[in-house]
């Protein structure tokens, strides 16, 4: 009975280790459609904003035009600041206007999907009065 315990811990451990090694990715084709893509970190932004936001194209070039600035400010920003605390404070500070912003191109049910893209879906900062 003692050496029956073991033996079964044993192959309840390696029966699904072997069995996740025969999985195979399922992204493969999309991962190499990606790398074949010659896009940078903001056009590739934009593209995803565009197929799950169901942009418009009015909204893209709104879209394209805000990001453009918000990656300089954010550029500028660390070139100028050394202070690791003041470049939060100011990339916090772009991410606020950007966000006033979108709420004025974006529609409702659009900017809370964007807020979740975002993964900041619980911020309330439309309001007008923030809060420290």
């Amino acid at each position: 009975m003692k050496r029956i315990i073991p033996l079964l811990i044993i192959l309840g451990l390696t029966i699904p280790t072997t069995e996740a090694q025969r999985l195979t990715e399922t992204d493969d084709l999309l991962d190499k459609k990606v790398l074949a893509m010659d896009l940078s970190g903001p056009q590739m932004a934009l593209m995803e904003m565009k197929r799950e936001l169901n942009l418009s194209e009015e909204q893209l070039l709104q879209v394209e035009q805000l990001h453009d600035k918000r990656y300089q400010r954010m550029a500028e920003a660390q070139t100028k600041l050394t202070d690791p605390i003041e470049l939060q404070r100011a990339y916090r500070d772009i991410q606020t206007e950007l966000d006033k912003v979108m709420a004025g191109i974006l529609n409702e049910k659009q900017l809370k999907h964007f807020l979740e893209l975002e993964g900041r879906q619980y911020v309330n900062l439309l309001t007008g009065n923030e809060e420290e």
